[in-house]
């Protein structure tokens, strides 16, 4: 009895879900292991392509065998990454349909010990593969990285030691995409732990910079090419659809068909003529019926419009006092922008001050330079965007009033509003994107030299 009731209050063993995942997938290793392999080209190194030309499984056995070991390493079970590979049946640098290595999936799960797994089973430390976790310059293709650069880009600096320190990773590789290397990567995501651990390394400057400037010259290219039709639209074809397309088929046309039936049925003319002068008595009489009825029916329009009148009216102050919400949001971002710029104008004095008072013993110079930079930052960029999200506020406001008091009428006129609105600015903002475009190529130039004489600029 004692022993029934102890078995009674055992715990229940915990059944998770990662614990059901893992069983399915190692069941689902096991029974693709199981079929015959004899026809795969063993160890797969590559992710098999698309091909409905091919008419056995092997397309099929190949790729859920990758994604087995890519799940595997997501799910952290070492077990099956280690089955998978010391059998000969997956290379440890082969690559998912992503172009993702083992490694690189490894690192961005931060787990140390999948990497040390793969390492031991004779994955490449230093292997370029594509990195998902960010999308390098914006393109439809993620950026190549290696596992150290992808550590480095994320601050996982437990995974860089261990990738650089011990197993031998090559911090001096440049991507051949965008030019990045480790060190530059761990800088540019403001990871400064990282920075102080790797040594100082030069390299990939012009590839960096070729690489932005590619990207702004795509960008300006698109804006100069959407000027270019923005302005024949409203030089070439708008003119030619009011001065020519319009006339055509409004007047010249039907005058034509019109000429051309009259000239088909001219003989029933003279009865069409008779038959409208019978009418002519009947159509007056109707006409002044309609005049004593429409005298008839002015109190009632005058009624009705004074209601509407008075429904307009009453829905003033809703309005209203949507337009004061805005204003004093508005006035309230500004303002909480405007003290900030001071409280940082303030810091930066106080910190100068401090480095002279100090004799920059205490304060450094990058010290200085780092207030200066958050008080232009505060002044240009803070200021500047609370005062824009007022506008943008405006915009919203603006189209809530519109149809507080007009309704769906409201609605369109906002709408026609808007779209003269960007017809106007439309030229004027692509401008701006080519200036911005470069200015920004001229900035990244001048950041890459200053990262020529400090490597660990910007850290």
């Amino acid at each position: 009895m004692l022993a029934e009731s102890r078995a009674a209050d055992a715990p229940v063993p915990a059944y998770t879900e990662t614990d059901s995942n893992n069983n399915d997938l190692l069941s689902l290793v096991t029974n693709l292991s199981s079929l015959q392999t004899s026809r795969l080209q063993l160890p797969i190194t590559s992710y098999p392509p698309f091909d409905l030309s091919r008419g056995d499984d092997s397309v099929y056995l190949t790729s859920h065998l990758i994604l087995a070991l890519f799940e595997a390493i997501r799910s952290k079970n070492p077990e099956i990454v280690h089955r998978l590979i010391t059998q000969g049946i997956l290379s440890p640098d082969v690559p998912n349909g992503s172009g993702q290595t083992p490694l690189l999936a490894a690192v961005h799960a931060g787990d140390g010990h999948m990497v040390c797994t793969l390492v031991n089973l004779g994955a490449d430390v230093n292997l370029f593969g594509r990195s998902l976790w960010m999308e390098g310059l914006k393109t439809n293709a993620p950026a190549q990285r290696t596992p150290l650069m992808l550590a480095a880009e994320q601050g996982k600096i437990a995974l860089v030691k261990l990738l650089w320190e011990d197993l031998g990773a090559d911090d001096a590789l440049i991507a051949p995409d965008d030019g990045q290397i480790a060190l530059r990567l761990a800088a540019e995501n403001g990871h400064r732990d990282t920075v102080a651990l790797l040594p100082a390394r030069r390299g990939g400057e012009w590839a960096r910079w070729k690489a932005h400037h590619e990207v702004m010259v795509r960008r300006i290219r698109w804006a100069g090419k959407g000027i270019a039709k923005f302005v024949k639209v409203l030089a070439w074809y708008l003119p030619r659809f009011i001065v020519w397309s319009v006339p055509k088929h409004v007047l010249v046309i039907p005058m034509r068909d019109g000429v051309k039936w009259g000239w088909r049925n001219k003989g029933k003319f003279g009865g069409w003529c008779k038959r409208q002068v019978k009418a002519m008595p009947e159509r007056a009489k109707r006409a002044g019926k309609g005049v004593v009825k429409a005298i008839r029916e002015m109190p009632g329009a005058v009624q009705s419009l004074l209601k509407g009148i008075w429904r307009f009216v009453k829905k003033i102050p809703v309005a209203v006092s949507m337009v004061i919400w805005w204003l004093w949001t508005s006035l309230k971002r500004v303002g909480k922008a405007t003290g900030e710029v001071f409280l940082k104008m303030v810091s930066a004095v106080h910190t100068a001050v401090m480095a002279v008072l100090d004799f920059f013993r205490g304060i450094t110079l990058k010290d200085v330079w780092s207030g200066v930079v958050v008080a232009l930052r505060a002044v240009f960029v803070g200021l500047p965007k609370a005062v824009w999200e007022g506008v943008k506020g405006f915009g919203k406001v603006s189209k809530a009033v519109m149809m507080a008091l007009l309704g769906g009428l409201g609605w369109m006129l906002w709408w026609l509003f808007r779209i003269l609105l960007w017809v106007v600015a439309y030229v004027p903002m692509e401008l701006w994107n080519i200036v911005c475009g470069i200015g920004s190529s001229l900035a990244k130039g001048y950041h890459e030299i200053l990262v020529w004489f400090n490597p660990k600029h910007g850290a």
